[in-house]
This record gives structure tokens, sequence and C-alpha cells, in this order.
């Protein structure tokens, strides 16, 4: 199960990276955009990084963040200044002066010349080597055999506290296997709960949250799809919702609900039959896309003057994550497909109108 989401996820990063809409850019607060199949920063950046692709190599110092997605994600910089934020199949890091770690993916590696404030990780098997002050974990297999200056807190199948496993801090562990430790460390010194393994419930737990995560993934690349070709719709709907906010809302509020009782009514006459069909299909597009749209609307609207692909990165998560929570979700799928479809239909009165001033 965790071979077919990882090989999904693989498989949705290259598709991501056939769309052509980005660059290497650096934009005026020296941060540095980077989406390729193939990425390789090996010059200083002063900024943050934001990167996608299959393989990413970051070698330079990093004086910001580096928020990144891939099949390999390498970081082997002298000194990363800011967080980690990452997702990958395979993660390795050998950079200090890191803040904070935070990072998913079925292999992560943490060598011997990291150090961080603290690491918040979520891999199948986690190796440390490093140093931080600490570590919180959940995996399959979680080796930790560096220098824990702090609190151990992990959830896995099977952790080894491996020779040089060094842990000053508390020492959490839900598991069902006894912890393996070192001579430094004793039975003792771990708060151990033993907890029962299902795998059943395992492999659910892991289908679910691979499945939330091909989820967004597939939202961030509909995102860049619908906005490479509806770059003007986009461009026009975040100052039209300013300036005129009543007529799009009204607008959206009446689509949303005429517009389904509409084409079933269609359905009633045998001439206008494929026209309801088309009509009904056409609407569940709109709604099932509107969090996506309504996500990249809202990144322009928060992250004015700013990159638009940043825009719309984090635009779509914020809408995409709002989705994901009990009731909260269901409300802001509708509010999402009422202004979308008020933008719509706003924008289709518009060009309507524009035409008819030319005659």
């Amino acid at each position: 199960m965790k071979k077919k989401g990882v090989f999904i996820l693989t498989l949705l990063i290259m598709i991501l990276l056939t769309v052509n809409v980005f660059a290497d850019s650096i934009d005026s607060a020296s941060n540095y955009f980077a989406f390729d199949e193939d990425v390789k920063i090996s010059k200083e950046v002063l900024g943050d990084i934001y990167s996608a692709g299959r393989k990413i190599d970051i070698k330079d110092n990093v004086e910001g963040d580096v928020i990144a997605l891939g099949e390999i994600i390498d970081i082997t910089s002298d000194e990363v200044n800011g967080n980690i934020r990452s997702g990958a199949q395979t993660l390795n890091i050998n950079s200090k002066n890191i803040k904070n770690i935070t990072s998913f993916g079925q292999n992560i590696n943490i060598e011997e010349k990291t150090t961080a404030k603290a690491i918040y990780v979520s891999a199948e098997n986690i190796n440390f080597k490093g140093s931080c002050e600490g570590f919180y974990a959940t995996g399959d297999t979680i080796i930790i055999n560096g220098k824990v200056n702090g609190d151990v807190n992990v959830t896995c199948d099977e952790l080894i506290i491996a020779d040089n496993g060094d842990i000053t801090g508390d020492i959490e562990v839900y598991s069902p296997k006894d912890p393996i430790v070192n001579s430094n460390v004793t039975m003792d010194d771990i708060q151990y709960t033993k907890i029962e393994n299902s795998t059943s419930e395992n492999e659910l737990k892991a289908f679910v949250g691979f499945g939330t995560i091909i989820s967004i993934l597939a939202s961030l690349i509909i995102g860049l799809l619908l906005y490479s070709l509806f770059k003007k719709f986009f461009i026009n709907s975040d100052d039209l919702l300013i300036k005129e906010p009543l007529p799009i809302v009204l607008g959206g509020m009446a689509s949303f609900i005429l517009a389904p009782i509409v084409s079933l009514l269609l359905f009633l006459t045998v001439i206008a039959l494929p026209l309801g069909v088309i009509s009904l299909i056409m609407y569940f597009i709109v709604v099932y896309l509107s969090p996506v749209i309504m996500g990249i609307i809202l990144g322009r609207l928060i992250l004015k003057n700013k990159n638009p692909y940043l825009q719309l990165l984090i635009g779509i998560l914020v809408i995409r994550i709002l989705t994901l929570l009990p009731i909260i979700g269901g409300f802001v799928w509708v509010v999402s497909g009422m202004i979308t479809q008020g933008l719509i239909v706003y924008a289709f009165y518009q060009s309507i109108k524009y035409k008819e001033n030319r005659i």
C-alpha cells in the first residue's frame, strides 16, 4: 500500500513537471524559485527556496527557509539558517544551523553534520545521525544514532537507539516492540507504551494519509493547468471580487441553487435532454474545482505583488486544508462553489455586454 502511494506521488510530481510554466527566478526579496525535472542550486540564496522537481540538489548556503517537494531531495549546504519543510520519497539532509525540520516521505536520512532546533518527521524509514534539541517522529523503523539535547517522542513499529545515540531529555516511545537501546540509554530512561500492531488499521491510516496528500497534490496540478489556461480570468477575478462583491455573491447563490434544478427540468424533454446532461456535468465539474479556483483567487488577494505561483501554492493549500476539517470543510466547499459560479456568471455577463457595446 505504501509503495503504491509513493509511486502515485512520484507519478504526480512527474506530471507536474511536464507543465513548463515555471523557470528559475529570484524575486526582489531574494527568494529563489526553481521548478524543473532536475533542480541544482549551487549558489548562495539570501532568501527562501521554493522548489519542486523529480530530483532537487541544494549545495550552497541558504539564509532563509527551504520549501521543497520532489522524488529525491539532497540538501548538503554547509548552512541552512531557516527551516526545512519538505516532502520526498527520499530526503537526505546534511547541513548545520537549521531552525526546524518538518518533513514527510518514505526514507528520511539526517546525516552527521546536521544541527537543528527541533525535528518533526514522518516516514517509513528514519535514520537520524545529527544533533538537535527535540526529536518528534512517526514511522515504521526509526534509528537514532545522533545527539538529542532535549526530548524524544516517537510512534513506530521499531525504535533503535544505536551506539552513538545520546538523549538528555525525556524519552516517550509508543510501539508494539520494546526499543533496542545502547549502553547510554536503559529501559528505565524510557517512558514506553506498548501499542497493538493492527496491520489492517495501519494500512488504512497509511492509505488515508497518502490519499490526502495525493488529493492536495492533484489540486495543485489542476490549479497550475487552470491558471496557465485562464490567466486573464484569474487576474480579473480578484479585482471583481473586491469591487463588485454583492452581484458576484448573489449571482453565485442563484446559480448554485438554480442551475441543477434547471438542468434536471431539461431532462423532461427529449430534445433538451442532451443539454440537460451536459449542463449538469459542467455544474458538478465547477463545484468540484471550486476550492482550487477559490484558492488561486485567495492567494492573489492575500499575497499581492508576490510571485504568482507562490500565490497559487499558498492559496490552494489554505483552501484545501480548510476543506478537510469537519463541518467547516463542507461550508468552505459550498462558499467556494457559490463565489466561483458567481465569478463565472459575472464574467460571462460582462463579455456579452462588451460585445453588445461593440455592435
